[in-house]
């Protein structure tokens, strides 16, 4: 009995060595791999199904300037960097916030920034199959990198593509000027926007005409009811203008470009026998709720009456080349017979839908948007 208690006594120190091993072991395996999962409070779980909108698809967020002032301005890590935006500037989507320098204030002063969720990529069969700029452009949007996706669009546009890819280059750039343009986020690598401080005596006509815009068009940006209550101090969103209209009339279609980039495309209704003239025009005058009289057996319709032939808005045109020099009484419309939109069905105006005119209202400016009607 004495020499199998000896061993088994002696044995002890052994076992409590290898538990004592074991239990670091695991304590070593625990903290490593398991604490980062379990610890910072706030921090998105890699597992997580990704944010999405209402469609299903998933949000891509982008970093805006809000041209608000009821947001406080965060302050952003500082990079000890200064960036000049420029057309080819890719998105700042994440990272350290940049210090932008915008025209009228010093690139000390803090820019509100925001999380806003913009535009989802469209639904593609492969990422990598487009043909030509397109793919670059569809990569470009699946990262968030908005204006990089719009230049690379627009590019593709201009050379020409088949009639699915132009389609789908027309339908992606107007959901980015949706997101860029005309939402109340201002991206601050975008070149055709810029954020304006109110500084005393401002008015927003004064600041829609310095940009070559409508006051319609900064109100509506920056959600203003009252455009005589500005703030000294408050940031404005503006688009640096002029927008232009070029209208096809073998394919009824009023395309709205700022630059050479197309935002918005429009049906339109046209004149009889070819009668809407091509060639080059200037926006001459504009009126809201305007009262006509029909030349054809001088019926006077005045403002506001429901029968109004051409409806709510009137943009009167002015030919300055080809066709249109010399002719007068031609403008852009509304109609109260949507039947005529993509017809030819006019005395020669441009016709367009209640709501579509109202919008190119907005946009198109007197004496500065151009006007363009070709075959």
């Amino acid at each position: 009995m004495q020499r199998f208690q000896r061993p088994a006594k002696a044995s002890w120190p052994i076992l409590a060595a290898v538990i004592a091993v074991a239990v670091g072991v695991w304590g070593l395996y625990a903290w490593k791999y398991a604490a980062p999962a379990n610890s910072g409070a706030g921090l998105a779980d890699s597992s997580a199904s990704p944010a999405t909108g209402e469609d299903g698809a998933p949000l891509t967020t982008l970093r805006a300037t809000r041209a608000t002032d009821d947001l406080e301005p965060e302050q952003l890590p500082s990079s000890g960097l200064s960036q000049s935006v420029g057309v080819n500037s890719p998105s700042n989507l994440e990272g350290e916030g940049i210090e932008i320098k915008l025209k009228g204030e010093s690139a000390a002063t803090p820019v509100p920034i925001t999380q806003q969720p913009v535009v989802s990529p469209s639904p593609q069969p492969s990422l990598l199959k487009g043909e030509g700029g397109l793919r670059d452009a569809r990569l470009f949007l699946a990262k968030g990198d908005l204006v990089a996706a719009r230049n690379d669009f627009s590019a593709a546009l201009q050379r020409g593509l088949p009639p699915d890819q132009e389609s789908e280059a027309r339908h992606e750039l107007e959901r980015i000027a949706g997101a860029l343009l005309f939402s109340r986020a201002a991206n601050t690598t975008d070149p055709l926007t810029a954020v304006h401080t109110v500084a005393p005596g401002d008015s927003i006509h004064a600041i829609a005409r310095q940009h070559r815009v409508t006051d319609e068009l900064v109100m509506r940006i920056n959600n203003i009811s009252e455009p005589n209550r500005l703030a000294v101090g408050q940031r404005l969103k503006v688009i640096k203008g002029p927008f232009r209209a070029v209208i096809s009339k073998s394919r009824h279609r009023m395309d709205v470009y700022l630059g050479e980039v197309l935002v918005r495309s429009f049906r339109v209704g046209l004149g009889t026998n070819g009668g809407t003239p091509t060639g080059s025009w200037i926006v001459r005058n504009k009126l809201a709720n305007p009262d006509w009289t029909d030349p054809r057996n001088g019926r006077h319709y005045l403002a506001d009456d429901p029968d109004n032939p051409i409806g709510e808005r009137w943009i009167g045109l002015e030919g300055v080349a080809g066709e249109a020099v010399g002719k007068q009484g031609f403008g852009i419309h509304g109609t109260i017979d949507p039947a005529s939109i993509g017809e030819n069905l006019s005395m020669g105006c441009v016709r367009l839908a209640p709501d579509d005119v109202k919008f190119v209202y907005d946009l198109l400016v007197e004496r500065q948007s151009p006007v363009e009607i070709r075959s």
